[in-house]
C-alpha cells in the first residue's frame, strides 16, 4: 500500500485479495454494461422512426465502455501471472 494512505500505508498488498476484488470488479462491469447497453439502450423504444444523428453519437460515446470489464479481466490475468509464487523453474 502507498505510505499516504492512513491506517494500511506502508504494508504489503495481499495478491490473492487483490485478484479476487479485482475479478469481481471485472465480472460486475463486464455484466453491468452489456446488460444496460444491449438490454436497455439499444432496445428502448425512440420517438422518431429510424436512427438520429445523436443516438449515433450516444452509442459511440458509450460502446468503449463494453471494454472496460473484459480490459480488466486482461490486466488482473497479468497481475496473477506475475505475482504468483514461482512453482519449478522460475
Amino acid at each position: 500500500m502507498p505510505r499516504w494512505i492512513p491506517i494500511l500505508g506502508g504494508r504489503p498488498v495481499n495478491g490473492r485479495l487483490a485478484v479476487a476484488a479485482a475479478s469481481l470488479g471485472a465480472l460486475t462491469a463486464t455484466v453491468l454494461w452489456w446488460v444496460l447497453f444491449f438490454g436497455g439502450l439499444l432496445t428502448a423504444p425512440s420517438p422518431d422512426p429510424g436512427i438520429s444523428a445523436g443516438e449515433v453519437l450516444f452509442v459511440a460515446a458509450y460502446a468503449p465502455l463494453l471494454l472496460w470489464g473484459p480490459l480488466l479481466a486482461a490486466v488482473t490475468w497479468s497481475y496473477h501471472q506475475r505475482h504468483r509464487a514461482c512453482t519449478g523453474s522460475c
